[in-house]
């Protein structure tokens, strides 16, 4: 399955950042946690970052840079969410990655 189809709002929102009613190259899009989300539930769920980062299957300092407001794939997103019992959406949010367009004179 590909990712965009895990996220039931993603071609929504992404339709919305994206002029065209195309779906949003994944270059033009991060997935980020909301503020401190991920840590508070993970801390929450009692879980230390490395028994959580194991559970997910990534990295502890990977995990720590998802915590700290790094992008993450629509996957491991999820896992996250998964892993610490929360919904996607209360975590995560999808951010316009898209380059500033140049000031026309």
């Amino acid at each position: 399955m590909s990712d965009y189809k895990r996220l039931p709002v993603y071609a929504d929102l992404c339709r919305s950042l994206y002029s065209d009613n195309r779906i949003m190259p994944k270059k033009y899009y991060r997935i980020v946690s909301k503020g401190d989300a991920v840590r508070r539930a993970r801390i929450v769920a009692g879980l230390t970052s490395a028994a959580c980062a194991d559970a997910v299957g990534v990295s502890r300092p990977m995990l720590s840079s998802i915590e700290n407001g790094a992008g993450t794939s629509v996957t491991t997103a999820h896992k996250i969410a998964e892993v610490v019992g929360k919904a996607f959406e209360e975590m995560f949010e999808i951010v316009d990655a898209r380059p500033a367009s140049p000031r026309r004179r």
